[in-house]
């Protein structure tokens, strides 16, 4: 089996497009890749509880706005089917392919296509080389794809599946990973191509020198979560939703101390996060880079001081409060050869973190799917 080279993904996508598109119908699910996550269907007659917009219905209508351009679902469609999946928009009237817009699919790439404008945005006049942009995409996207295949090659010999796959299943298998995963890999890239890591040794020790407690450390936080967007899907809620979540939010603001001493009784009485809330709202130990949750709460946890509590925090899972409870510095690490590599990796990472985060706010990016 051969991996497919990067500059080959477009070419490729096309071709697995007539195999991937009828594998999608529900008379012949497509094991073999991985499925979006649909909305439950509303009540006959009743309206759903989220935004759902249709394709051509709602090409003209925004998803996003980036500074003084709103971006339009006809734009984020055109952007999917001109980049990582040929044939998307002529393909999306079929039901099949227009439920994409009611999974939890949608909100991720909405996010992903307001990052890339951010991020273009924030260069201002600076000249971009395309060429080296698009290897730094291809590159991110070549590598994700292996690390997934090797995952999904790995459980079908745990099941006792045949591990030799056909060219044409890995195809479809890279057609199907582009489509969900293509704008993720596109921004990765953008910001490969603005910070490529290329760090003197100086400049490593001063970085860490200036951040040694991210490097294992973890801080305790706790959390009130109010929902604003549909827990399956990601996608807002409709409007009245939306104004309900900012009557629970204002109510809980009211209800904290300026001390958060009752926050554990609040975040009992009113966090949407069901599997914390009996607790109050305790998370656990996160890393500064921590994969398991949100990079803004993360940020906003390590930005705090042990008992301060945070402004609202917005991820794709509501709105946040957080606590921070207290600090553990679990290993005690040396600025050494053997560990440069990794530090190089908290580097890169902090200083992209930090360009993403300063397009976003530049740019004064508003989400509207």
């Amino acid at each position: 089996m051969s991996h497919p080279e990067p500059n080959h993904c477009l070419l490729l996508a096309f071709v697995a497009m007539s195999a991937w598109l009828p594998a999608q119908t529900p008379e012949t699910p497509a094991p073999e890749a991985p499925a979006a996550k649909p909305a439950e269907p509303p009540a006959q007659d009743a309206a759903p509880h989220f935004l759902v917009r249709r394709y051509p219905r709602d090409k003209d209508v925004g998803v996003a706005i980036v500074g003084s351009k709103t971006l339009t679902l006809g734009e984020l469609i055109d952007h999917i089917d001109s980049k990582h999946f040929p044939g998307f928009r002529e393909a999306m009237p079929r039901p099949e392919i227009q439920r994409m817009l009611q999974s939890d699919l949608i909100a991720p790439w909405v996010r992903q296509f307001a990052d890339l404008q951010a991020l273009r945005q924030s260069l201002g006049q600076q000249p971009v080389d395309e060429k080296k942009l698009t290897e730094a995409q291809s590159v991110d996207l070549k590598a994700k794809f292996k690390t997934w295949l090797d995952t999904y090659t790995a459980s079908r010999k745990e099941s006792g599946r045949p591990t030799e796959l056909t060219q044409k299943l890995v195809n479809t298998l890279l057609a199907d990973f582009q489509l969900r995963n293509g704008l993720a890999c596109e921004v990765q890239g953008f910001l490969d191509y603005l910070e490529p890591g290329d760090y003197q040794r100086g400049e490593l020790q001063a970085f860490f020198n200036a951040n040694a407690r991210a490097f294992g450390g973890q801080v305790k936080v706790a959390h009130i979560l109010v929902q604003h967007r549909d827990g399956g899907t990601g996608i807002l809620l409709a409007d009245e939703g939306r104004a309900r979540a900012n009557e629970r939010l204002a109510e809980i603001r009211a209800r904290l101390r300026p001390d958060g001493s009752n926050f554990e009784e609040v975040a009992a009485q009113w966090s949407d996060d069901t599997r914390t809330a009996h607790e109050g709202g305790v998370l656990g130990g996160l890393h500064r880079f921590d994969d398991r949750m949100p990079a803004t709460l993360c940020r906003a946890a390590w930005n705090l001081r042990d008992g301060e509590i945070s402004d609202v925090v917005e991820t794709q899972y509501g709105w946040h409060i957080v606590k921070r409870l207290d600090f553990n510095q679990q290993v005690y690490i040396l600025f050494t050869d053997d560990a440069i590599p990794s530090i190089k990796i908290i580097m890169r990472r902090a200083r992209q973190e930090a360009l993403l985060f300063e397009a976003r706010k530049t740019a004064n990016v508003q989400l509207l799917l």
